[in-house]
């Protein structure tokens, strides 16, 4: 009976390897920040697009509507589109309102995760010493959200501060970065092998000599 019991809990051991496994390298996030960074870089990527050469009403929208919502897409494309004779084009400056910011995509750029599958990217950006630009001190803000299981961008904001719902969420920002490279983070809080090896080994051990002991193990 032993035997049996101990050749049992072995094949039960080497089996949870690989069921729990994906458990443990699961995020409890949305998107990794490299996902997120990816998601911008490729919304700066369609928009710049628009500057290189004429397109029809229908292209336009088709290369924004992977990364932006309607909304946002509609107030872009009212800030910047123009039409011309052999069609529809974007002519990019210094302030073209609703592009993507230029975030550095480094430590300065923060992402917060909130609520409602919202995503809050920022950066400060410092007012220049040199230049022909002149701003002053303020927060680039992007809102990506979920809509029909895919993430879209859908807001931007400029503001001096940052505003009291990233606050609230930003204490929360150290746990998320940096997700993929924890992939014991999300560990089960049930662990069904690990509550059957217990099982079985007080079954095994069903004496006062060894009562509790593996309590402490598991």
């Amino acid at each position: 009976m032993r035997k049996r019991i101990s050749l049992f809990v072995l094949l039960l051991c080497i089996s949870g390897l690989f069921i729990i496994q994906p458990a443990m390298a699961s995020s409890e996030d949305p998107l990794s920040n490299d996902q997120v960074f990816d998601l911008l870089k490729e919304a700066f990527k369609a928009q710049s697009s628009l500057t290189l050469e004429f397109h029809t009403y229908n292209e336009v929208r088709e290369i924004l509507a992977p990364y932006f919502h309607e909304q946002y897409m509609d107030l872009f494309l009212e800030e910047n589109l123009l039409e011309e004779e052999n069609g529809y084009i974007v002519y990019g400056s210094d302030f073209a309102l609703y592009f993507i910011p230029f975030f550095s995509y480094a430590e300065e750029t923060k992402v917060v995760f909130g609520k409602e599958d919202k995503i809050y990217v920022y950066e400060l950006f410092r007012s220049p010493t040199s230049g022909p630009l002149g701003y002053d001190d303020h927060y680039e803000i992007i809102t990506i959200e979920k809509h029909n299981s895919s993430w879209i961008i859908s807001d931007l904001q400029s503001t001096e501060s940052l505003p009291e719902e990233i606050k609230m969420y930003e204490l929360g920002r150290d746990t998320h970065q940096e997700s993929t490279g924890k992939p014991w983070k999300s560990f089960l809080l049930w662990n069904p092998y690990k509550t059957t090896l217990y099982s079985l080994l007080e079954m095994e051990y069903r004496t006062s000599l060894y009562a509790g002991l593996f309590k402490g193990i598991f």
